[in-house]
């Protein structure tokens, strides 16, 4: 007689399911039947499982009615079909937190998670702190609107402050030259955190740590402030450290991209160098010349310096169009992720509104100890003018 699998105890199901390894492998378990479903919603909030960082890949514009995005799985080197009409025509920044953070085509900022379709609605991109002739000066049509999600926000890193037993998402804005502003779930416009007064002080990426927001500014020095004070209205104002080194850096070499991580116990520095390539070899595009990543440095703040490290030892690093992350590559990823190394998409949007040089040409692994760069994505999906492929860590509990 065949076994009915739907009935076995909730508590069975329950301790099976806490056993799964992977979010796919749990995603699969929840949908064989209502009462497995059941028993994985029970346990959410208690599976410790790895989550190797997903790839979302850009969407395309043509011959999709059914607004399908493709993700790509690492984990077994898989892509999936989802129906996720709320990402198309919008800008995307993927989060550690399983969700993704949003600027639509009408210039409103929503966190959106990609697996459970949870929305939550933030304020307009119209509202950050800019004197009204700002945007008002350049509203011509389809031009603002591409100016508005490509070149005006840079980059929307996801917050999250706890209090108590509970906790609530706050969204960081870094816009136009760096200046930075937030705003909570609900708010009516963005507030302003920092406002540079020169160059070196631009902020131009964000991690968070035992409730504190730290941002790396573009001279290498570090400014914090308390999470919590991201939930008042008021002007924050942040405390800075600079390292004592800092002279020693050529911060004009070459183009660079910066990136703050948190990684483990450590904060990590990482300078992206891009050099440009001659493109007689490349099929795929008509123009003499692309930008290609060459080079990455990873430092590491030791007391009141940045020390250049070749060894991160089993950390993963994946920097682009999301927060950067790091992820600690464990016995179970060892197949699929390489330690040591630094995932990458393309983020210089300056580049994107060529034509034959689309945003998602530039992307791959990086490995810090050779300086081999190689392909982790064969396919030829990751091409766009405002939205290439983001890194996001995948997270079916809310």
């Amino acid at each position: 007689m065949a076994a009915d699998w739907s009935s076995l105890p909730i508590d069975l199901l329950s301790a099976i399911a806490l056993e799964l390894e992977t979010v796919e492998g749990l995603i699969y378990f929840s949908a064989v039947c209502r009462s497995w479903n059941h028993a994985s919603s029970s346990i959410k909030h208690l599976w410790e499982g790895d989550s190797v960082p997903w790839l979302l890949l850009a969407e395309k514009n043509k011959e999709n009615p059914d607004c399908i995005r493709k993700i790509f799985n690492l984990d077994n080197n898989k892509c999936y079909k989802l129906n996720l009409p709320e990402t198309f025509g919008a800008r995307c920044w993927g989060s550690p937190y399983g969700c993704i953070a949003m600027v639509g085509r009408d210039l409103n900022v929503q966190l959106f998670n990609p697996i459970t379709k949870v929305k939550l609605q933030f304020p307009s991109c119209e509202t950050v702190p800019h004197p009204p002739e700002y945007f008002d000066g350049i509203r011509h049509g389809e031009d603002y609107y591409q100016w508005c999600l490509r070149d005006f926000v840079n980059k929307l890193i996801v917050i999250k402050v706890s209090q108590d037993d509970d906790h609530e998402f706050v969204i960081a804005i870094l816009y136009d030259c760096h200046d930075l502003a937030f705003a909570r779930h609900g708010d009516q416009s963005w507030a302003s955190v920092l406002t540079p007064k020169d160059g070196g002080e631009a902020v131009v990426d964000l991690v968070t740590v035992n409730n504190c927001v730290l941002g790396l500014c573009v001279d290498g020095a570090i400014l914090f402030w308390k999470a919590n004070e991201l939930l008042g209205r008021e002007l924050v104002k942040p405390m800075k450290f600079s390292p004592s080194n800092l002279e020693n850096f050529d911060w004009d070499l070459g183009i660079q991209l910066r990136y703050f991580v948190h990684s483990g116990s450590d904060f990590l520095m990482v300078i992206r160098y891009k050099c440009i390539e001659l493109n007689s070899n490349r099929n795929d595009y008509d123009c003499d010349t692309v930008f290609q990543t060459c080079q990455f440095e990873v430092y590491k703040l030791k007391g009141e310096i940045w020390e250049e490290t070749e060894d991160i030892g089993s950390e993963a690093l994946f920097v682009g169009c999301n927060q950067s992350m790091s992820v600690s590559v464990t016995v179970t990823m060892s197949e699929c992720l390489q330690p040591n190394c630094i995932y990458f998409t393309n983020d210089r949007t300056c580049c994107w509104n060529l034509m034959t040089e689309l945003g998602g040409y530039d992307m791959g692994v990086y490995d810090i100890k050779s300086g081999e760069i190689c392909r982790f994505y064969e396919g030829d999906d990751t091409h766009s003018s405002f939205c290439p492929p983001i890194w996001f860590a995948p997270d079916f509990r809310k």
